[in-house]
C-alpha cells in the first residue's frame, strides 16, 4: 500500500475560511429548523446533515494515540481514535477538524487522486502543515462561530478589551467567562483562548498551546509556509493518505 502525505492545496484566506465554516453552520441550522446554534452539534452536523458515519476505533493506524482522526471520501466515513471519545473538547474538535476536510479539500483532493487513495489520517505532533492549519482553523470558526463570541465577549466587563499583553491568567480567566457566558460547553479554555485572539478580541496576546483538542495555531508574526516547503521532515507524518479507491 502506498502512502503519501502530499497534495496541492490553494492557499485559502482565513476569511475564506471563515465564510465556509459559518455558510455550512447557517445552511445546518436551516435543516435543522430549530436547534440551538451553540454548543455547535459537530456530531450530528457530521452524521445526519453531511451523511458521514463516525467510526470510533483505536485499530491499525489507529493504535497510535498521535493519530486522531480520519475522513475516508469515497466511504462517508470519519474516523475517530478511540482515546478522544471521553474527552468532549477533543473530540467535537476532531470532528469539525475532519468537516474542514470534507469542505475545503474533498473537491480538491478527489480531483488529484493523489496515489488513487483517497483518505487523509490526521496526527497530532509538531508544526503542522497547510491542510491541517486550515482543517484547525475551520473547526475553530465552526464551533465557536464569530459573531456568537463576540457577542459573549461583549457581556465580559462590558465588553472592554483586557490590557495590553495580558497574563495568560487572565486570559485565561477571560476565555472562561466568555466559555460560560455563551455557552460553548463542547470547546476547551484554550481553544476559546485562541479564537479569542484569532477574532482580535484581546490585544498583546499569542496563541497558547495545550491538549491536542485546543486549537493550535502559531503566532501572529510566524510566516505561513506552504505544503511545497515542507519536507518530510517537518511534516512529522501529520497527514497519511492509505486507502486505495475501491
Amino acid at each position: 500500500m502506498s502512502v503519501s502525505p502530499y497534495f496541492n492545496c490553494p492557499d485559502f484566506s482565513d476569511d475564506y475560511i471563515e465564510l465556509a465554516a459559518n455558510t455550512l453552520l447557517r445552511d445546518y441550522m436551516a435543516w435543522c429548523d430549530g436547534d440551538d446554534l451553540v454548543p455547535v452539534r459537530a456530531e450530528v452536523i457530521a452524521e445526519q446533515f453531511l451523511e458521514y458515519t463516525i467510526e470510533i476505533t483505536n485499530e491499525g493506524i489507529f493504535s497510535d494515540p498521535e493519530c486522531l482522526g480520519g475522513i475516508v471520501f469515497n466511504e462517508n466515513c470519519i474516523k475517530i481514535n478511540s482515546t478522544v471519545e471521553n474527552h468532549e473538547g477533543r473530540y467535537n474538535f476532531t470532528i469539525a477538524h475532519e468537516i474542514g476536510h470534507h469542505v475545503l479539500h474533498r473537491d480538491i483532493y478527489l480531483e488529484q487522486r493523489v496515489n488513487e487513495n483517497n483518505r487523509i489520517i490526521c496526527r497530532e505532533a509538531g508544526d503542522k502543515p497547510l491542510v491541517e492549519q486550515q482543517a484547525d482553523r475551520f473547526a475553530a470558526a465552526l464551533l465557536m462561530p464569530k459573531e456568537e463570541v463576540s457577542a459573549a465577549f461583549a457581556l465580559v466587563d462590558e465588553g472592554s478589551l483586557p490590557t495590553s499583553t495580558p497574563t495568560t491568567k487572565a486570559l485565561r480567566a477571560l476565555a472562561n467567562k466568555v466559555v460560560v457566558i455563551g455557552g460553548f460547553s463542547n470547546v476547551s479554555n484554550t481553544a476559546m483562548v485562541n479564537r479569542l485572539v484569532d477574532l482580535r478580541l484581546v490585544s498583546g496576546a499569542k496563541y497558547q498551546t495545550g491538549t491536542p483538542q485546543d486549537f493550535l495555531r502559531k503566532s501572529p508574526s510566524f510566516s505561513w509556509v506552504t505544503n511545497n516547503q515542507l519536507s518530510r521532515a517537518v511534516y512529522k507524518l501529520f497527514c497519511w493518505v492509505s486507502e486505495k479507491l475501491k
